[in-house]
């Protein structure tokens, strides 16, 4: 996963020498759990993680070249050596341009952070919104960093109420810096894939044992499955259902029965450009539009168990987890 890191230690709000520790330690979290850090190499927050995370890597025998890659303006002198400093292609990273194309290091990231700062930090946060790229704002420190998170809480909030209160965990107040840099990656993973999966299949008594199997071979993978029937919100169904599969990692669905309700909620999944999975009874036949749709074909538990985890496999390789 690529994660770019922004901000400034300009006119820090709060605590500005425990700003400066957790910059440290996000970009030892960062490498350590095996990303790539992506940087503008032009602050003292981009120089700061850099160095934080070259000083981890060579004391246990990593790659800096290939984890740490920062972007800078031909006409500007880079802030730092470390890792590899590429120059960028654009002449500038404003938004004043009749074709907008986005400064690299933000372009290429999953998933980017903001760290105090002010105008120029806002200003990368923009393009990251202009290039839809999930967004972390650390409040802690103030400045431009916690406008943004409550600006991205506020967002979250009016998806699911779940979703809100898991990016909460950037308020916290943990005392050890360390342990708060690895809570921010930890999350940066969620958010570029969720560790939901969101199943569509029949209620009925007779597929209790599919959804069981399907919570077993999740769990294996190190998700959680979500079905609509279980859950205790009294958000209105067709609501709760439409943010369910916004935001999980992907669908797994059983057709075995023809229902409207499971066509829908295929449809609006692969619409959103979700994986789904789908598994049938065998003998079922397919509706003529999920023809070309790969299916698991089960008799027993155990051949549906066998597929789920092939299925799972191959797109846990995808998401790069």
């Amino acid at each position: 996963m690529r994660i770019y890191v922004g901000g400034s230690f300009r006119d820090i709000p709060r605590d500005q020498v425990l700003c400066q520790e957790f910059v440290s330690a996000l970009g030892r979290a960062i490498v350590k759990s095996g990303h790539v850090l992506l940087g503008g190499c032009r602050s003292s927050v981009d120089q700061e993680i850099a160095k934080a995370a070259q000083e981890w890597l060579t004391s246990n025998a990593g790659n800096p070249e290939r984890q740490i890659i920062s972007y800078c303006l031909r006409s500007d002198k880079p802030v730092h050596r470390f890792g590899r400093v590429r120059a960028s292609e654009l002449l500038d990273w404003e938004m004043n341009h009749p074709r907008l194309i986005a400064p690299e290091q933000i372009e290429l990231a999953d998933v980017t952070i903001f760290v105090a700062g002010n105008e120029g930090t806002f200003w990368a946060k923009n393009w990251a919104c202009y290039r839809q790229k999930p967004i972390l704002g650390i409040p802690r420190f103030g400045g431009a960093g916690e406008e943004i998170y409550r600006q991205e809480l506020e967002r979250l909030r009016t998806g699911t109420a779940a979703s809100g209160e898991d990016y909460e965990i950037l308020n916290e107040l943990v005392i050890d810096i360390a342990s708060y840099a690895s809570h921010v990656v930890a999350l940066a993973e969620r958010l570029v894939v969720p560790r939901t999966v969101f199943t569509v299949m029949s209620f009925e008594k007779e597929f209790r044992d599919v959804y069981a199997s399907y919570k077993e071979v999740c769990k294996e993978s190190g998700f959680e499955v979500e079905r609509t029937d279980e859950s205790t919100s009294r958000e209105r169904i067709i609501p709760r259902i439409e943010n369910g599969i916004r935001h999980c990692a992907f669908v797994i669905a059983d057709i075995s029965k023809r229902s409207s309700n499971v066509s829908y909620e295929v449809g609006f999944a692969r619409g959103l450009g979700k994986e789904v999975i789908l598994t049938a009874r065998k003998g079922t036949e397919l509706p003529f539009d999920l023809h070309d749709v790969p299916t698991i074909f089960w008799d027993i538990q155990e051949d549906l168990k066998e597929g789920l985890r092939k299925s799972i496999l191959g797109l846990k390789s995808k998401f790069g987890r």
